[in-house]
């Protein structure tokens, strides 16, 4: 949507969570009544009147795919990257692109636990887009050790996002990795010859800022059937049945958050599924008050946990979030969430972020 507001149409094929990982479309079907499987014609209708569709690959598309992702899932391979970039690069393929960026994550949560190994993802990613003329296709290398932004969960993380569009603020490092990447895509659609990328980053910053990234966000939930009013007044969203507080257990600053940890908690309160196609919860999951290098005093809430499960779930997730925090005594340097860009004619490139993007301060959400 931020990208779309800007003048660039977005198609946009996402798929579900497995395990710790989450997935688009199960955060968006916690927006009541959005579909996500759209017939073929009408997801091109919806990009070219609205600007960007974000919907499921439907049985008229990368039918192989849903065969295959299956067959990872038992067979134990899912990290295997010759299968994971025929599965990303099909259906990217399949949404006829002219241009591509991709996001490659890389650490704790990651299915490549080394910059090197989404290095090696992304060149294989990026030879076989641009095989198959989406020229030119980068990727982002994004670190995945700690949760991004505040929210862990499908509607909790719909709910931070709407609050970034219609207000520009949030997370730091969830508003620099959105972007980076808008400005990346901004700059590849040529749409924009004369602006630098800094100037594209400001654009972008801008229609967040300004509410435009909402409006499209808004155009594209209601032409796919979802209800705006939970989009408008969020606070009328159902609430999950219990909300409990983890709370630091000394004073000084958080060192570490263990996001793989994370993910598998946020799965046991009911946010992610362990078997494909299995359901979710919409209001599960995880609201971070505190990051890593946050300055804690002993008591402070570092987060929330939300589950409509009973028994001895919530104890248990607990437990394994306190046990996932880790603190120190001095303060702690965090470094910045894009380490590199990959293309193919300059490889791996480290990623300077820009000046305004180091100054941007974070915004923290009441409820």
């Amino acid at each position: 949507p931020l990208v779309a507001a800007c003048g660039v149409n977005v198609p946009m094929m996402a798929g579900r969570g497995l395990d710790h990982t989450g997935g688009t479309l199960d955060k968006l079907e916690s927006i009541p009544g959005y579909k996500v499987n759209l017939p073929l014609e009408e997801f091109k209708a919806i990009v070219e009147t609205v600007g960007c569709s974000i919907c499921s690959a439907g049985a008229d598309m990368v039918p192989a795919d849903r065969k295959l992702y299956a067959l990872r899932d038992v067979t134990g391979t899912v990290a295997a990257i010759p299968l994971q970039t025929a599965s990303i690069v099909s259906k990217k393929i399949a949404e006829g692109p002219q241009t591509l960026v991709l996001d490659v994550k890389y650490g704790q949560a990651a299915f490549q636990d080394s910059m090197e190994a989404a290095e090696e993802l992304a060149h294989s990613m990026i030879k076989t887009a641009e095989a198959n003329g989406v020229i030119p296709t980068t990727a982002v290398l994004t670190r995945m050790d700690q949760p991004i932004g505040y929210a862990v969960g499908n509607w909790l993380e719909v709910k931070e996002c709407i609050q970034i569009m219609r207000t520009g603020k949030g997370s730091q490092d969830l508003l620099q990795l959105i972007l980076v990447q808008a400005a990346q895509m901004l700059y590849q659609s040529k749409k924009f010859p004369n602006d630098s990328f800094e100037q594209l980053v400001e654009l972008a910053r801008n229609k967040l800022k300004s509410g435009a990234a909402y409006t499209k966000f808004r155009k594209m939930v209601e032409a796919q059937g979802g209800a705006v009013t939970v989009l408008d007044h969020p606070q009328v969203y159902p609430k999950a049945k219990s909300e409990t507080p983890v709370l630091a257990k000394q004073d000084g600053y958080i060192r570490d958050i263990d996001a793989l940890a994370i993910g598998r908690v946020s799965v046991s309160l009911g946010a992610g599924r362990m078997i494909a196609d299995e359901p979710v919860s919409a209001t599960a999951g995880i609201w971070f008050d505190k990051k890593v290098g946050s300055a804690v005093k002993k008591g402070d809430v570092v987060c929330t946990l939300y589950t409509d499960l009973e028994g001895g779930v919530i104890e248990d997730a607990m437990e394994r979030v306190s046990n996932a925090i880790q603190y120190c005594k001095d303060s702690v340097k965090v470094p910045p969430i894009v380490s590199h860009i990959v293309s193919s004619d300059q490889g791996a490139k480290a990623f300077t972020m820009p000046e305004i993007l180091e100054k941007q301060t974070s915004g923290i959400f009441g409820w």
